[in-house]
């Protein structure tokens, strides 16, 4: 076999073929083996291979490459899995990108990386034959930016995978029975654990680009049949929204959440509906640059502890740090997250050029202001970058948008420390206006409010803050 051989580092990628005739991949009704699977890695490899060799040929003077560098748009379908698993099993560093970037972006992305690959789901360009000078270490690249461009690239070693998948594995009951649904992106770090995971364990991965919206998802859901779910909490909103609570779904074993902070309301009908139907509720929180994964709160807390994330991760140690990096002791008291493991990421990198060499993280800075409790459970209150100073006092703005969720207000805050912005719906500005003066302290000339049709979403579910302050001030600009 021409793929490099990666035991050390990715245990359940050099096993797939043990798994034999389990299902490995349901593209839609196209059904693949694990034998089958690691057959197409094989032949995807010599064929990637032969195509720069043939190449280089053509180009005399030219050295044939060991080690490209490959962008891959990284769909839900079964070609891109099988391009993805192929320069992990070769050990070609790969870029993960949304099939919906934008030309402009990719574009943008290419010249920063001048890749010697880019893979798309049915076309394969060679465009560069240099041999960059790239860490051993850098087996993924991931963008923070879904399909908006721009983002910061997290640079991920195999290690870091292979870390991440055996501890989830560990809090999460999957089997080689299991079918997941794999409907979130797989360039998106959540998603994309879920294959890893279920890989790992020989179980079927379904994957679809039908959302909650289309006829076709039900249909899957139920015929698969499905017997494990996972989603951010926009998505689950928009399931129960659609009755998903009120089907039957005797195959669905357990049921998962991570991506950000879900609504109360949406918490209990998920807790009752895993009660009722003996589908255990797993919440959990992460980040890219830990190759997802950070913290998992057991099913038995989902409906008790709505604010908590809970504990770390198997192999995992979560700490609170003042603003002098001093760690903290006590419960109750607020500091910023911080996240130590073997998943934690490389490092960011934004061209070529800042991909050569790393240095290792002592710890993961997560960027959020948490507090734990008596339980040593952890409750994120807010992002650190998420503080404005109007007057030079400070203002959390999520803390801002809990008071306001509070009093039954669904309010969004942005702004700087010049003004802040407090976005609302058309039909509760009234009752917003009214709370303002009970809620805030600065004077009425620090802040706007403004009514917004609908807020403006990342990839993963969450609000997108930096194009809904875009969206106000252009409201702003436009009003005489």
């Amino acid at each position: 076999m021409g793929v490099r051989e990666v035991e050390e580092t990715l245990s359940w990628l050099a096993s797939l073929k043990t798994w034999g005739k389990n299902t490995a991949i349901n593209d839609n009704g196209c059904i693949v083996s694990y034998l089958e699977l690691s057959k197409l890695i094989d032949a995807n490899y010599l064929r990637l291979k032969a195509l720069t060799e043939s190449e280089s040929n053509r180009k005399a003077g030219t050295t044939n490459l060991d080690r490209p560098l490959v962008v891959l748009s990284m769909g839900n379908s079964l070609v891109s899995v099988v391009h993805y698993l192929t320069c992990l099993s070769a050990g070609w560093p790969v870029i993960l990108i949304n099939p919906k970037l934008s030309n402009d972006a990719t574009n943008s992305l290419l010249k920063d990386y001048r890749p010697n690959f880019l893979l798309r789901e049915s076309q394969v360009d060679v465009l560069s034959l240099t041999q960059h000078s790239i860490a051993q270490s850098l087996a993924v690249i991931m963008m923070t930016s879904g399909s908006t461009g721009g983002g910061k690239g997290v640079a991920l070693s195999a290690s870091n995978i292979e870390a991440n998948t055996n501890s989830i594995c560990q809090f999460l009951p999957i089997n080689s029975n299991d079918i997941a649904l794999a409907s979130m992106p797989l360039s998106y770090s959540y998603g994309l654990s879920i294959l890893h995971t279920h890989l790992a364990k020989g179980a079927c991965t379904a994957l679809t680009s039908f959302t909650v919206m289309d006829r076709e998802f039900w249909t899957l859901l139920e015929t698969l049949p499905v017997t494990s779910l996972a989603g951010v909490p926009h998505w689950y909103d928009m399931l129960i929204r659609l009755r998903f609570t009120r089907r039957h779904l005797p195959h669905l074993r357990y049921i998962t959440q991570a991506g950000g902070r879900i609504s109360e309301d949406t918490a209990n009908a998920l807790s009752e509906f895993a009660e009722k139907n003996a589908s255990p509720f797993y919440r959990m929180y992460g980040q890219t640059e830990a190759t997802a994964r950070i913290a998992w709160l057991s099913p038995e807390l989902a409906s008790v502890k709505l604010d908590s994330i809970g504990k770390a991760i198997p192999g995992g140690e979560l700490c609170l740090k003042d603003e002098t990096g001093h760690v903290i002791q006590g419960a109750g008291v607020e500091g910023e997250l911080h996240f130590k493991g073997n998943n934690c990421m490389l490092g960011y990198v934004n061209n070529i050029d800042q991909c050569a060499s790393f240095s290792p993280l002592s710890s993961l800075a997560t960027g959020d202001i948490a507090k734990r409790d008596e339980d040593g459970d952890y409750m994120i209150v807010g992002r650190i970058k998420r503080i404005v100073k109007p007057l030079g006092e400070r203002i959390n703005l999520d803390g801002l948008e809990a008071m306001f969720c509070s009093k039954l207000l669904d309010v969004k805050c942005c702004g700087n420390d010049s003004v802040l912005y407090i976005c609302c719906r058309p039909d509760n500005k009234a009752n917003v206006d009214a709370q303002c003066e009970a809620l805030l302290s600065i004077p009425p000339s620090y802040f706007k409010v403004v009514t917004v049709a609908q807020w403006p979403l990342l990839h993963n579910g969450k609000t997108d803050y930096v194009a809904l302050q875009k969206q106000v001030e252009g409201i702003l600009n436009d009003t005489p």
